[in-house]
């Protein structure tokens, strides 16, 4: 009977080892899968932030750009509105009047006119080395041009020159003016030959 009692706990002593060994290896997998989970789950996280950080870098590249690009319209597009202010007050209409046909203010107005003279200013002021901005309107170039023709250049003025050293006209009361040299009378004669109806 004892010995029946003694097999009978061996049995369940091997039997609860069997299932802790059991559910140790379940538990042991179930961590192992745990852990593949939360290694993917990193990776693809920190993937993520890094094209986060790209997306982020150039949005705020492409953003920069379209700044830079729309304030470079923005001054050309203003310019042009303020050549189109003083052509409005080249009409001789009062400031007052020109505001008001344009829905700006008085003060709109004079401050564009101020800024369009300014920027002719210092295009003629330019020298000829500089190189003209790109952005200033070309209402203001062609006023800037508009300024009365230069003197006469220099190949002009040389030949000018030379004209009146080849011809020397006497002071007033005698002499006789000095015409370039030409060809004699008697070699033109020689070559010259007349017809018979003017020997008559």
């Amino acid at each position: 009977m004892e010995v029946q009692q003694h097999m009978t706990q061996k049995q369940r002593r091997s039997s609860r080892a069997v299932q802790a060994r059991e559910a140790a290896r379940e538990k042991a997998a179930r961590f192992r899968e745990q852990e593949d989970e939360r290694l993917r789950i990193a990776q693809e996280a920190i993937l993520l932030q890094e094209e986060i950080d790209e997306f982020d870098t150039e949005t705020e590249r492409l953003v920069a750009d379209l700044r830079e690009r729309r304030d470079g319209q923005l001054v050309v597009k203003r310019q042009k509105l303020e050549a189109l202010i003083v052509d409005m007050l080249d009409t001789e209409v009062p400031a007052q009047q020109a505001a008001e046909r344009l829905g700006m203010t008085v003060g709109q107005v004079r401050t564009a006119k101020r800024s369009f003279e300014q920027a002719v200013a210092s295009l003629a002021a330019q020298s000829p080395e500089e190189t003209v901005p790109a952005d200033l309107s070309d209402v203001a170039m062609q006023r800037a041009e508009s300024a009365p023709e230069a003197a006469p250049t220099e190949e002009l003025r040389t030949s000018a020159a030379d004209a009146s050293t080849a011809f020397s006209f006497p002071p007033p009361g005698g002499g006789s003016a000095s015409v370039p040299a030409q060809e004699s009378a008697s070699d033109q004669a020689t070559s010259t030959t007349l017809p018979p109806e003017a020997a008559g």
